[in-house]
């Protein structure tokens, strides 16, 4: 099952390049990458509005929620600067070096949360072999960015 998963999620991860070049072309009709990163987002909100209808979920418990921690709301932030910062950057750099970055930077940050156990979450010590193959996707990156 795990394996079934992983590649589910690498097929979704393809959806992270379609978007971007999507938003970046919708941007050109747009003028802006923020434009194209806030049409991008009503389009989402939309969807979620959609899909909380159909599975029949509950309104949130708002006076609970304002009990959670501040940094817990700073996802929508992270999400919004980085699909305002792709569509600004694939017409620059392209899709591959644009997603290979951020993927590394992501296995990063990734790893330290791991390691650390940070947010509540368990923790996974770094290894030697997570170290290499994030320090393998760097080269990746340079190797890219060579034509």
């Amino acid at each position: 099952m795990k394996l079934f998963y992983t590649l589910l999620v690498v097929f979704i991860g393809c959806f992270l390049a379609i978007q971007g070049s999507i938003n970046t072309q919708l941007t050109t009709y747009l003028k802006h990458p923020i434009q194209g990163a806030l049409v991008n987002f009503v389009v989402g909100a939309t969807t979620l509005l959609a899909l909380n209808f159909i599975f029949k979920t509950q309104i949130p418990d708002w006076a609970h929620l304002k009990t959670a921690p501040w940094y817990l709301f700073v996802g929508g932030l992270m999400g919004a600067l980085f699909v305002s910062s792709v569509i600004f950057f694939i017409p620059k750099i392209g899709v591959t070096t644009v997603l290979a970055a951020s993927i590394a930077g992501q296995l990063i940050a990734a790893s330290l949360i791991d390691h650390f156990g940070f947010f509540g979450l368990s923790a996974h010590p770094v290894s030697i072999s997570r170290i290499l193959g994030i320090l393998l996707m760097l080269v990746g990156i340079f190797l890219i960015q060579r034509h």
